[in-house]
């Protein structure tokens, strides 16, 4: 074993070296490579291997590819290590370096007992099924085959159309072998009843009795008697009030005269009196004198508007009004019938 591990010592160290003088990687991969190496030769893996992986990502070698799948086989992840050895043996036996070659098969080899393995086993057969492991598609080929896995929790999942979907985790643990998963037959799902929207009864819209508008005519002539009729009250309002005036000025007249009849040797307070009356008298004549001419020019003009209304209407209106003057006497008088 002691002469094994120097023989694999100075493999790796010619490996390493053949490796960069012949690929001569570029100085950001050279540099990666670099670090990751003075990190493992630390035994600090879990910081080497990012190391190794960046600069594999930017330049692709055996060297680089064989201190990578060591890296991995130090953290434990035992299956991916050994893939990478046996892609950098075919590398290798591409390049014609038989002697690298064998020495990674080795190291393969090597780990294949500490390997764990993930068999999935699927009881349908639904060609819609699908099965993926993560997010990775799973192929009906692989169905009950182990496959290499690191140690880690995974997550198996399964469906299919009109089926219920199916998942399950699953942790592979350091020193397992083989873990089995059995994916078995989907349930239907349940038929979702289909709801017929009942039809909604037509809306009733609210009974709202229509009043035919007036003819136009009948309002117009409604409007114009109630107008005419509105003016002839005024009109006899404003006669009776010039009537009234009237009557008070033909009184205090009347007793003006009466006082000092002779005009002659009155005395101051007669003359005061009857000059008072005369004022007074004076003011109710002009007020009796607006009143009858207000109220004749009204009463006319409600006569000729009912005079203008009466053809248009099925019922005749009469109305009469004329002022009335007598010995000491003013007035006004309406009539008729509507």
């Amino acid at each position: 074993m002691r002469t094994f591990g120097i023989v694999i010592f100075a493999l790796v160290a010619g490996i390493s070296t053949s490796e960069a003088r012949a690929e001569d990687p570029p100085a950001s991969a050279k540099d990666l490579f670099k670090q990751g190496r003075e990190l493992a030769g630390k035994g600090d893996y879990e910081f080497a291997c990012p190391k190794f992986e960046e600069s594999l990502a930017l330049e692709v070698g055996v060297g680089t590819q064989f201190n990578l799948a060591d890296c991995w086989e130090h953290i434990g992840r035992s299956a991916s290590a050994h893939r990478l050895f046996l892609g950098a043996a075919a590398s290798a036996k591409a390049a014609g370096q038989t002697d690298r070659e064998q020495v990674l098969r080795d190291r393969a080899t090597a780990l294949e007992p500490r390997i764990s393995k993930l068999v999935i086993e699927v009881a349908s057969t639904d060609p819609k099924l699908t099965v993926k492991t993560d997010d990775l598609p799973l192929q009906t080929e692989q169905y009950g085959r182990a496959v290499a896995v690191d140690p880690g929790r995974y997550v198996i999942s399964a469906k299919a159309p009109g089926k219920k979907p199916w998942i399950q985790k699953v942790d592979v643990k350091v020193g397992q072998n083989v873990v089995t998963v059995s994916v078995p037959e989907l349930e239907a799902e349940a038929a979702k009843p289909v709801v017929v929207p009942a039809k909604a009864p037509p809306k009733k819209e609210p009974f709202k009795p229509v009043t035919p508008p007036p003819p136009a005519s009948a309002a117009g002539d409604r409007d114009l008697s109630y107008t005419a009729l509105g003016v002839g009250v005024l009109g006899v309002s404003a006669l009776a009030f010039g009537t009234y005036m009237g009557v008070k000025y033909k009184s205090l007249n009347a007793e003006a005269k009466l006082i000092c009849t002779s005009n002659s040797g009155c005395t101051r307070e007669e003359i005061s009196r009857h000059t008072d009356l005369v004022d007074q008298a004076s003011f109710n004549r002009n007020f009796s004198l607006v009143g009858f001419g207000a109220g004749i020019a009204a009463v006319t003009t409600s006569v000729i508007m009912f005079a203008l209304d009466k053809p248009k209407k099925s019922t005749a209106s009469r109305i009469q009004a004329a002022p009335t003057v007598g010995a000491g006497f003013y007035g006004g008088a309406v009539s008729g019938f509507f």
